[in-house]
C-alpha cells in the first residue's frame, strides 16, 4: 500500500527506534482497517497488533504481520496478556516514536516507564494532509451524498408540523440509503433563533412562519467525510443583509485557496469583509478545516495557522455571523485546493 510506503520512507532512516502507532483514524488511513489495536513497525516490517475480538477483522488487511493478544492462552499464536505485554514481545528497541496525540495518557504513561519516548505526529499529519486520488475520489462521492440529502432535507421541511429532530433524521437515512455508512458528524438542523447556536443539536422546536433553516451536514463514505453548510432565508430582511455580507466573505475566502498561499490569509480574507461590515465580533470560529478520515483534519485555516496550502489539500471555508436570540448565518463548501482556482464541491445553489 502507497501510504505505508510513505510511512515506511519515514522511519527507515531511524534504525534505533521501533514506531507504535494508535488512533482509528491512523490505523484506517494507512490499512483501511477499522477496529481497536496498534500499527508496529520494527526491523523494517509492520505489525497490526489486535485484540482477540478483532482477529477476524484482521485478517482482510494487506501487506502486515497480524499479531492477537489475549488475557489467556486459549487460541494458538496468540499473545497472552494485555497490550502492554504484547508490545514487549514485539518492540525490541528502547525507543519508540508515537503519535502522541492520538495516545492516551494511561497508554503514554506506561510506554514511557519502559521505552523513550518520541513524538512524531507532525510527520504524520504531514503525510495525511494532502490526498492522493483516492481519497479525493471517496470525498468526492461522500459530497454526491450530502448534496441529495440536503436536497430532500429541504424538501421536507413543512411549516407547522417539521421539527429539527424529524428533518435531521430524514437526513441521515437519506445519507445511508444513498450509500453512506454514517454520517461525518451528528447532522445540524436549526430553525429560527437556533440557528445562532454554531453546534446546535436538534430539538423538537417546530418550523414557524419565515423561519430561518441552517442546516451544517456530511456523509462518510468509504471511510471518508464531507462537509457542508447552507442557510435559508426567507421574508427576514435584516437576514437577507447579513446573508449577503457571509455569501461575500466566503466568495472572496474562496478566491484566495491555492498552492502556496498560508491558510491564515484565507481566514483573514473572509475575517476582513465581516469586519467592514460591522459584524466582526459576531464571527466566532475559524473559517475552515481540512477534511478527510476525519472531518477535523490539518490544515486549521485560521487566522493563527502557520500552514501553508498544497495542491489535492481538501479543505472547507465556512464563515459566519451568529447572532443570539435571532439568528445565525453560515455558509460552508469543500474544496480541492488545486495550483490555480479551487474545485468546489458545492451541494446547494446559495440562494436567499
Amino acid at each position: 500500500m502507497n501510504r505505508l510506503r510513505k510511512l515506511k520512507a519515514i522511519l527507515e532512516d531511524k534504525k534505533d527506534s521501533c514506531a507504535i502507532i494508535f488512533g482509528s483514524p491512523n490505523l484506517f488511513y494507512f490499512l483501511e482497517y477499522s477496529g481497536a489495536g496498534a500499527l508496529i513497525y520494527c526491523d523494517s516490517r509492520f505489525t497490526l497488533l489486535v485484540p482477540a475480538l478483532e482477529m477476524y477483522r484482521a485478517e482482510n488487511v494487506k501487506d502486515v504481520d497480524i499479531a492477537i493478544y489475549y488475557p489467556s492462552k486459549i487460541l494458538e499464536n496468540v499473545i497472552e496478556g494485555n497490550i502492554f505485554r504484547a508490545i514487549e514481545k514485539i518492540v525490541n528497541k528502547s525507543n519508540i516514536m508515537l503519535d502522541v496525540s492520538w495516545v492516551e495518557a494511561s497508554t503514554y504513561k506506561a510506554l514511557s516507564e519502559k521505552y523513550k519516548v518520541i513524538d512524531f505526529s507532525n510527520e504524520i499529519v504531514r503525510l495525511r494532509e494532502v490526498k492522493d486520488n483516492d481519497e479525493i475520489e471517496r470525498i468526492r462521492k461522500a459530497g454526491e451524498i450530502t448534496a441529495v440529502a440536503m436536497k430532500i432535507g429541504m424538501e421536507k421541511l413543512s411549516e407547522g408540523t417539521s421539527n429539527e429532530k424529524q428533518v435531521a433524521g430524514i437526513i441521515d437515512m437519506t445519507m445511508r440509503s444513498m450509500g453512506a455508512e454514517d454520517y461525518a458528524f451528528p447532522s445540524i438542523v436549526a430553525f429560527g433563533e437556533n440557528s445562532a447556536y454554531p453546534h446546535h443539536i436538534p430539538t423538537d422546536r417546530v418550523l414557524g412562519n419565515n423561519d430561518i433553516v441552517l442546516f451544517d451536514i456530511g456523509a462518510k463514505y468509504n471511510g471518508y467525510c464531507f462537509d457542508s453548510t447552507r442557510t435559508f432565508v426567507f421574508k427576514n430582511s435584516e437576514a437577507k443583509k447579513v446573508y449577503e455580507v457571509v455569501l461575500e466573505a466566503q466568495m472572496e475566502a474562496i478566491d484566495a485557496v491555492r498552492d502556496g498561499v498560508m491558510a491564515s490569509e484565507v481566514d483573514i480574507t473572509a475575517r476582513r469583509v465581516i469586519e467592514k461590515a460591522g459584524y466582526g465580533k459576531y464571527f466566532i470560529h475559524s473559517t475552515g478545516h481540512g477534511v478527510g478520515v476525519e472531518i477535523h483534519e490539518s490544515p486549521a485555516v485560521s487566522m493563527n495557522s502557520k500552514q501553508i496550502l498544497k495542491e489535492n489539500m481538501i479543505i472547507t471555508v465556512e464563515p459566519g455571523i451568529y447572532l443570539k436570540g435571532r439568528f445565525g448565518i453560515r455558509i460552508e463548501d469543500t474544496l480541492i485546493v488545486t495550483k490555480g482556482k479551487p474545485i468546489v464541491l458545492e451541494t446547494a445553489y446559495k440562494l436567499l
